[in-house]
């Protein structure tokens, strides 16, 4: 009598079609006009950082980190100008629904994963090979006389397992951890709009640096260096800014006076408030309220 239990396998993860697969080392002033196709991609950078491009949004991907373009989302990359990136991309088409648990999110890799792309893009580039290498971004390649035995199956195996791992691991980033926003025309990076949206929530509230710090779980040096990336003058400088625009929108609705404001804004005297708002509007509180056309 066959006792024997015959098992399927179960396909999670099923690649379809391989588009391209190719390493390249990118000029530190590197830019595309960026693209939209029906097949994911997928990038990965070696060594420096990129700022990349998903839509409407932008966001860094460091050295170490990978992510995903969907089919039919907007994506270009560029480097950020202080280093040459390296980057690894491939391109492939796949419909399995788990591909989903990829879309806006950042993969930090470990040891077991850096040594499994590594892999797959030496199988890759020992396979095919960039029609035209100078425009590595146009997806179109070739095959290789005398690729190895197997390669392309090879290629299917290891992607597919990789990607296996990758959705098993739990240590993603969400995109918007890193987008850049425009703020007054100054670009900026997600944890710097998180600093100018706690200032601007608390205008009523008296931060100091190292509050900040410790609401957004980051060092001072660390706040202060990103703050810098915004505007010169510091964080309390800046905070004060926001209190006095606040003190001059409340003077105009007139239904408070200058005591009331400057202990609603939390300065610490209404001299000390008198003093900072003649600092920034270079008029007192009783000047600029003479001036106000009624």
């Amino acid at each position: 009598m066959n006792n024997f239990i015959k098992y399927s396998f179960e396909k999670v993860i099923h690649v379809e079609k391989l588009i391209t697969v190719f390493y390249v080392e990118f000029s530190k002033s590197f830019s595309n006009d960026g693209e939209r196709h029906d097949f994911w991609e997928m990038v990965y950078v070696d060594r420096g950082e990129v700022l990349c491009t998903a839509d409407k949004r932008k966001f860094v991907l460091k050295g170490g980190e990978l992510t995903f373009h969907k089919p039919n989302e907007f994506h270009a990359i560029r480097a950020t100008g202080d280093t040459a990136p390296n980057v690894s991309i491939i391109t492939f088409e796949c419909k399995s629904r788990a591909m989903r648990d990829f879309e806006g999110k950042i993969f930090p890799l470990g040891g077991e994963e850096k040594a499994l792309i590594s892999m797959l893009f030496r199988e890759g580039t020992s396979t095919y090979t960039l029609v035209d290498p100078k425009n590595p971004l146009l997806q179109q390649m070739q095959r290789l006389e005398g690729a190895p035995f197997g390669s392309s199956q090879m290629i299917k195996n290891l992607l597919e397992i990789f990607l296996i791992r990758l959705h098993r691991s739990e240590g993603a980033l969400a995109k918007k951890s890193r987008y850049h926003y425009k703020v007054n025309g100054v670009d900026i990076p997600f944890p710097v709009k998180e600093i100018l949206d706690l200032l601007e929530k608390n205008v009523y509230g008296s931060l100091t640096v190292a509050e900040v710090a410790r609401r957004l779980g980051k060092s001072e040096s660390t706040v202060k260096n990103l703050f810098s990336l915004y505007r010169s003058g510091g964080i309390i400088h800046y905070y004060n800014s926001l209190k006095i625009e606040e003190a001059k929108r409340l003077i105009r609705e007139g239904s408070y006076n200058f005591g009331q404001i400057a202990a609603a804004l939390q300065f610490d005297t209404p001299q000390y408030f008198s003093m900072c708002f003649k600092r920034f509007v270079h008029m007192s509180p009783q000047e600029y309220k003479k001036s106000i056309l009624q």
